[in-house]
């Protein structure tokens, strides 16, 4: 009578499943890639986070200080002046805020879009059919 040896079974059956050497290379190279563009975006996002909390600060700053000058001001001209530079340094903010968010956009595109891995040459003449010249083409006999 013959044992079965179960443990033996077992390992053939997975390897039965495994994907050949050259599939789980590139797998394994796709697999980094993404990894590696997560992190590249989480980078991105912080530092435009970053940016955008000190203009945050920055702003209620400058506003803070407006508010002490135009209260303190005993002329229109002094306040106009005050509220002037306030606007100024915000429309400025926003024109920041504006360019950082366009970069942290092309930076996650271009992480996103960039291209997986093409097949090696080997493996690209492996998967085209052959195809036989000895057929010639049909004509049609309509009547």
């Amino acid at each position: 009578m013959k044992t079965t040896d179960f443990v033996e079974q077992w390992y053939s059956m997975q390897k039965a499943f495994l994907p050949p050497p050259e599939i789980l290379a590139s797998s394994k190279e796709n697999a980094r890639r993404f990894w590696e563009n997560q992190e590249r975006i989480l980078d991105n996002m912080q530092a435009f986070a970053n940016g955008w909390f000190e203009r945050r600060h920055m702003g209620a700053l400058s506003a803070c200080k407006a508010a002490e000058r135009m209260c303190g001001t005993e002329s229109i001209v002094g306040l106009i002046q005050a509220h002037q530079d306030w606007a100024r340094g915000t429309f400025e903010r926003i024109m920041a805020d504006g360019l950082s968010c366009q970069q942290q956009i092309f930076a996650a595109t271009s992480a996103l879009t960039s291209p997986p891995l093409a097949p090696s040459v080997s493996e690209k003449k492996e998967a085209e059919p052959v195809r036989s010249e000895s057929k010639a083409p049909r004509s049609s006999k309509a009547a």
